[in-house]
């Protein structure tokens, strides 16, 4: 089972590249459903954010305001770090044993797409045979932001501006794919890559 990893700014569309190489045919974590996975009502984690950064923090049914957090921790670096110490560790884990599942299965997917805004910058890219990086311009990223989290530009560019910069992850991708305009374009970027791999794989 070849494992790609699959990352990216906010706003690139690397949900949109891993749920397309899914209907190619390789199984996909997203590592954001993981963190929700962890810390839905009832889940430990919750209880220790909580405790953390407080209840203003969290809806009136008790579950996380994901939007309020994710506005504080793209305004603040140091709640940004104290949340990452948190979670980051337990989806680590998590991920790594929904990994280790899929390989003990009599018949394991060919390929497996494990999509993570952080790969690289939580070392998950350890867990993969290759970096997938998703591109965008600025302006594109900033629009796909602001009409998906219905936010103003200002936000967005500070979304942004609060990652590592996307020349960054490029220099560390084994393949690229620009998102910048038609996702037609994009699909048959990722078709070929996905293809080239299973071919490479063939031939090993």
């Amino acid at each position: 089972m070849k494992i790609i990893g699959l990352t990216g700014n906010a706003g690139c569309g690397k949900t949109s590249v891993a749920r397309y190489l899914k209907t190619l045919g390789a199984a996909v974590i997203e590592a954001d459903e993981v963190v929700k996975e962890l810390t839905s009502p009832g889940q430990p984690l919750l209880q220790t954010i909580r405790e953390v950064f407080g209840e203003e923090y969290f809806l009136a049914d008790g579950s996380l305001d994901r939007i309020k957090m994710r506005r504080l921790i793209f305004a603040d670096a140091g709640a940004r770090q104290r949340l990452e110490e948190i979670v980051h560790p337990a989806v680590i884990e998590a991920v790594q044993k929904k990994i280790r599942s899929l390989q003990e299965l009599p018949d394991p997917p060919r390929v497996l797409v494990l999509e993570a805004p952080l790969l690289l910058e939580t070392g998950m890219d350890s867990l993969v045979d290759e970096v997938w990086v998703v591109i965008a311009t600025p302006e594109a990223a900033v629009r796909r932001l602001m009409a998906r989290d219905r936010i103003p530009p200002e936000q967005a560019y500070a979304m942004l501006a609060a990652q590592w910069p996307q020349e960054e992850k490029v220099r560390r991708a084994h393949r690229v794919i620009d998102n910048s305009g038609d996702f037609n374009h994009t699909r048959e970027q990722a078709a070929y890559f996905y293809h080239k791999l299973l071919a490479e794989d063939e031939e090993e």
